[in-house]
């Protein structure tokens, strides 16, 4: 698959939903930060093809490119990969070790998957991804988004086990 339309595929996920506010989520959009990370360009969105080297490498390639935080679609040997939604959490409890024990443990992942069934009053938020997605971030950025958010009417409409999952 042509890694250039990836991109242009997730670019398209981040602008035309992640960043559009919706009622379901108290107003906001679903990811409230997107928008202006994207446009202050210190997000990166790129592919990260295991096949290709460690996933820490990957980055470290984006830190040294002065970026704060990125989304890369998992790739092995040019293929899209495609995980089941229960092996979701286990994989993003992976990366973040990989990444604690290889000296960066101020970042975490955040791991979308489409075949999540994790919904917001009838959004599937995570589902409408085009590929499974790895989130990488500052640890203290997300907690403090998650601080502000959490007072705040975006969790609202959220059901009880959606709220256990982010830990709400």
């Amino acid at each position: 698959m042509d890694r250039e339309e990836i991109k242009r595929n997730i670019t398209k996920y981040i602008v035309e939903f992640l960043e559009v506010p919706h009622e379901e989520f108290g107003g906001f959009p679903p990811c409230p930060f997107a928008r202006a990370e994207r446009l202050k360009n210190k997000l990166l969105i790129d592919v990260y093809d295991s096949s290709e080297g460690p996933f820490t490498d990957k980055i470290q390639e984006m830190i040294e490119s002065g970026y704060e935080s990125g989304v890369f679609a998992l790739l092995e040997n040019n293929s899209l990969v495609s995980l089941e939604e229960e092996e979701t959490r286990s994989f993003q409890k992976f990366l973040n070790k990989n990444l604690k024990e290889n000296g960066l443990g101020t970042y975490k992942t955040i791991c979308i998957n489409p075949k999540d069934e994790l919904e917001v009053k009838g959004i599937k938020v995570r589902a409408l991804s085009p590929y499974f997605l790895i989130n990488v971030g500052l640890r203290k950025v997300f907690g403090k988004t998650h601080k502000s958010l959490k007072n705040s009417k975006y969790f609202e409409n959220f059901p009880d086990y959606y709220k256990k999952y982010l830990n709400v």
